[in-house]
């Protein structure tokens, strides 16, 4: 059947080619600066790319690489990304199957480059300040393998939510999130490495086939500029003695960026800004703009072109802390939440876990809580350790959910059933790629002689990816709305 071609009115085609227009003329105030105004220009014209980035730990790039080959797509791995692949597609990137199956996810490469540039270890307290909708904090959470003691802070009650979902998709246990401004946000004893992705103009989403980005003029900018500074003078602030801080923007404009670092540099001795991996592409950032000097060291921070990555275009830069400055403000005794080990909620998860085969090992450094029905598993050491840096913080989730606890009976959740992954040794089912893509068209098919019934763990291509129900020989595909 022939697609119908959608109408556009010619309104609407007369507002967006105005935007358009609005756009690229703001965009000129950056030729100077830019290496390649033509190149540049070129890009603009481009549709942005569809990326995908393989989280560490879940699997490579040539093996998610194989899987979209073996339905026709073709991926090629981006070269200053080691976790990226560019897929070429027609189909949106959230209705692969890869996708939906958590073998990979939506972002673009570009924005890998602040948790590369921040290198988090295991058992390092880390702070993403604004972390919605949290595709950086699911591979911060990932390059410290899951093992680092994380909080993901955003003030947008509907953001911190998206935060939650994309975090459980992720199968992510040591990260809390948390609703809050980075810009008041409270003593904490201090974090080993912050992340500040600050909110901006967002001048390095546009592009002309799909123009989100409205420039907002000397005013938006001057705005912008003022909520960036008093992040990252906060985000200064916490940072402990050798702590590392990246600071991001997707923007081109030095008043958000290189402006914004000169005056924190001048304020805070106690920081230096350091080289970025020589593997990250760009330009270095700039020490003038319209006549204003800015510090030396601003060369090693890195502007990125869409020209250059063939992604969105970027700002990056990281700074330490002196090692012998004075540690930051700690929290005041008894402040914090409710982070206690909860005996009864760990005996309902043991028993779940062991349905499945799992051994009550897998809960080793994890603090199992209960929040209201359901049960929760936080990574990153012992409660009292989280507990210390998540004082005085609206906690939204403590973790990864991991069971509900309903009148009739107990189920793992999805998000549990990825993080178990080879753990589970009982009630699994194993599908074929091509039987696992058909599955989630068809949402149902019979199962496999001998498979118990009620809920089971699909796994296919090497992976627990989802859960299922068998009833009456069929066994159906429980995979949350959100994440299909």
């Amino acid at each position: 059947m022939r697609e119908k071609r959608r109408n556009v009115s010619p309104d609407r085609r007369a507002d967006r080619a105005a935007r358009v227009a609005e756009a690229l003329g703001w965009l000129t105030r950056y030729d100077a600066i830019v290496d390649d105004p033509a190149a540049f220009r070129a890009a603009l014209d481009s549709p942005p790319p569809v990326d995908l980035m393989v989280p560490p730990g879940r699997g490579t790039r040539e093996h998610v690489a194989g899987l979209l080959a073996a339905r026709g797509v073709s991926a090629e791995p981006v070269p200053f990304s080691p976790h990226h692949l560019r897929v070429t597609t027609e189909a949106g990137a959230g209705s692969l199957p890869e996708v939906q199956y958590g073998f990979a996810f939506p972002q673009g490469a570009v924005s890998s480059l602040p948790p590369l540039a921040l290198a988090p270890s295991p058992g390092e307290d880390v702070l993403d300040v604004c972390a919605a909708p949290g595709g950086k904090t699911a591979l911060l959470a990932a390059l410290a393998g899951d093992r680092a003691r994380l909080i993901a802070a955003d003030k947008s009650p509907g953001r911190v939510g998206l935060l939650v979902q994309v975090l459980a998709r992720h199968a992510v246990t040591c990260a809390a999130a948390v609703r809050q401004d980075g810009a008041t946000f409270p003593a904490a004893g201090g974090f080993d490495a912050i992340l500040l992705d600050a909110p901006c103009t967002g001048e390095g989403t546009f592009r002309v086939p799909s123009p989100r980005y409205a420039p907002t003029g000397e005013e938006g900018l001057a705005r912008a500029a003022a909520l960036q500074r008093r992040l990252a003078a906060r985000a200064a602030e916490l940072l402990r003695p050798g702590g590392r801080l990246v600071y991001s923007t997707c923007s081109y404009a030095p008043e958000e960026n290189e402006a914004v670092l000169s005056d924190l540099l001048a304020r805070r001795p106690d920081l230096d800004l350091r080289p970025l991996p020589r593997s990250f592409p760009g330009q270095p950032g700039l020490l003038a703009w319209r006549g204003r000097r800015f510090d030396d060291r601003l060369v090693r921070a890195r502007r990125l072109w869409p020209h250059h990555t063939g992604s969105w275009g970027f700002f990056v830069a990281l700074l330490v802390r002196d090692e012998n400055a004075a540690p930051p403000a700690a929290p005041r005794p008894g402040e914090g939440p409710a982070l206690f080990e909860d005996g009864a909620a760990r005996a309902d998860l043991e028993r779940a876990l062991a349905r499945f085969g799992a051994p009550p090992e897998v809960l080793a450094g994890h603090t199992v809580l209960a929040r209201g029905r359901d049960v929760w598993v936080l990574g990153g050491g012992p409660a009292a350790a989280r507990a210390a840096s998540l004082f005085r913080l609206d906690l939204v989730a403590p973790g990864l959910r991991v069971l509900r606890r309903p009148r009739a009976g107990h189920r793992l959740t999805t998000a549990a059933l990825r993080w178990l992954d080879s753990g589970i040794t009982d009630r699994a089912v194993e599908l074929s790629w091509e039987d696992a893509v058909a599955l989630l068209a068809a949402g149902s098919r019979d199962a496999p002689p001998g498979l118990p019934g009620g809920h089971v763990a699909i796994r296919t291509a090497g992976r627990v990816v989802a859960g299922g129900f068998v009833s009456g020989g069929r066994l159906e595909l429980q995979l949350p709305r959100a994440w299909r």
